[in-house]
């Protein structure tokens, strides 16, 4: 297909979320961004290939490699300058992920351009309007396989699975990739990390298990990673925690839902526990996780001090239109467990859905500024690939197709009992309320966590700020009143 040896230099390329979509803008202002937690999967994807022998291999993300955020002209020397540009993306990211491929195909049209990712992997089409090759779900064994059969002067990426290209101007599906086992998780070389981004962040991340058995509509976790929870080693895991130990303070564990096999997940947290004394460890866990009390205490012991808990509402019927399978109440009381046994509990919540009305909404602020330690507001968002897309696309109430936008923090879909500008000004104020000093302060008082909660709102406070007055959502409010 080209010529393409172990020595050809090879980029890979994640770009940061920018306001408008646009190549190099100023970042996102947004939970998410604010967090800037290091990137994961071309980390991983650079550790299969430099085991693979791959020589030349340089991995870019603004966040961490640019200056404040943005692409330097040595970024973009570098990615002109590549003979394959391999580009990971979201769907909040792929406007400006799309413009850069184009702009290295102006610069570079002999090089090839490979697209992976949640967004490339459900919009397959669009994006091989613009790339060569899109691989499709899981990379690591994907990419690995393509690469090697890219290197044969007669290379078939027929033979390769998993992928998607154009043929004739046809869009050519491959064989789909089964998903790979417990045992090939944990026989994968860990993620190659460029160190020069020590101290930059504050969190370091890394991955125990993938899959979800809940399949909630709104995620795409399940469609990317499939409902069978796989889990690594506790070998490997320990392994990974060592290697990361030094970026950032915090560990995150990227896990959609680390306790899906609650008794897979107490022995691997138990051997955690016993072999990595480090505290402040955060994961990703469901409900249901809260009623198992050996877990609950594995959790403790492994160091686990906080917990983001997908809440998302505490309305039977807005549960039901997110495709949720939890009922309001046990959600109530698996919040109490939590925090009963000193977990800090990060609440993530979705309002607008359909039975939430002003009242609901009223009485999910009162009760989340009384159970949660901090709290991530989210409209719902019509990711492709979920099948709340697709019923919302079937509704007729998607209102925009600006992918920067899906984020959480605009309201992109037509609520059933507000405006669109309503839903997003009731957003606002939620967010205030709830991390304005004084409320922080008496929500806390007497507790031990008083202090960085009281510094956590301080710097929420600040942020919420910025989240609600900037020039991409100065602009999304005009349009929202314009559909109201």
């Amino acid at each position: 297909m080209m010529n393409i040896t172990k020595k050809s230099s090879l980029t890979f390329a994640e770009l940061t979320a920018t306001q408008f979509g646009k190549l190099n803008g100023d970042e996102s202002i947004d939970f998410y961004s604010a967090i800037r937690l290091p990137s994961r999967g071309i980390p991983a994807l650079a550790g299969v290939l430099k085991e693979d022998g791959w020589e030349n291999i340089a991995e870019i993300n603004p966040l961490y490699h640019g200056d404040k955020g943005k692409l330097t002209k040595k970024n973009f020397d570098r990615i002109y300058g590549s003979r394959v540009l391999l580009i990971s993306s979201i769907t909040r990211t792929s406007p400006q992920s799309i413009k850069l491929a184009a702009l290295y195909r102006s610069k570079n049209p002999g090089g090839l351009i490979i697209a992976g990712g949640p967004d490339p992997t459900f919009r397959v089409a669009d994006w091989l309007e613009h790339v060569d090759i899109v691989v499709r779900g899981e990379g690591e064994r994907t990419l690995k396989e393509l690469m090697n059969e890219l290197l044969k002067d007669s290379s078939c990426l027929e033979n390769v699975d998993g992928i998607a290209f154009k043929k004739g101007g046809r869009v050519i599906f491959t064989k789909e990739r089964k998903l790979l086992t417990p045992e090939e998780l944990s026989s994968l070389p860990h993620p190659y990390y460029d160190f020069t981004i020590r101290h930059k962040i504050a969190s370091r991340v890394l991955e125990a298990s993938r899959g979800c058995p809940n399949d909630c509509d709104f995620c795409s976790v399940t469609k990317m990673y499939g409902r069978a929870y796989r889990q690594k080693t506790k070998e490997y895991v320990l392994e990974e925690i060592k290697r990361v130990e030094d970026l950032g303070e915090f560990c995150f564990f990227t896990d959609d839902n680390i306790a899906a096999n609650p008794s897979k997940t107490i022995e691997l947290l138990n051997y955690i526990g016993k072999h990595s004394p480090k505290k402040k460890r955060i994961a990703q866990i469901t409900i249901s996780a809260a009623f198992n009390r050996k877990l609950v205490e594995a959790l403790k012991r492994a160091g686990f001090q906080y917990l983001c808990v997908g809440i998302e509402s505490i309305v039977d019927e807005t549960l039901k239109f997110l495709g949720k399978p939890y009922r309001a109440e046990k959600t109530k009381e698996a919040i109490k467990i939590y925090r009963r046994n000193g977990f800090w509990v990060h609440g993530m919540m979705m309002l607008g859905g359909d039975g939430d009305t002003k009242e609901t909404l009223r009485e999910t602020g009162k009760w989340v500024d009384k159970n949660v330690d901090s709290v991530q507001y989210f409209a719902p968002i019509p990711i492709p690939g979920t099948r709340f897309h697709l019923r919302m696309e079937r509704e007729g109430r998607i209102l925009t197709r600006e992918l920067y936008l899906y984020d959480g923090q605009h309201v992109v879909i037509r609520p059933k009992n507000f405006t669109p500008y309503e839903m997003q000004k009731i957003l606002f104020r939620m967010y205030r309320d709830f991390y304005s000093i004084r409320r922080s302060f008496l929500r806390n008082l007497g507790r031990k966590k008083v202090s960085m909660s009281l510094l956590f709102a301080v710097y929420a406070t600040f942020l919420a700020k910025k989240f609600f007055k900037n020039p991409q959502m100065d602009s999304h409010l005009r349009f929202l009143k314009s559909v109201s």
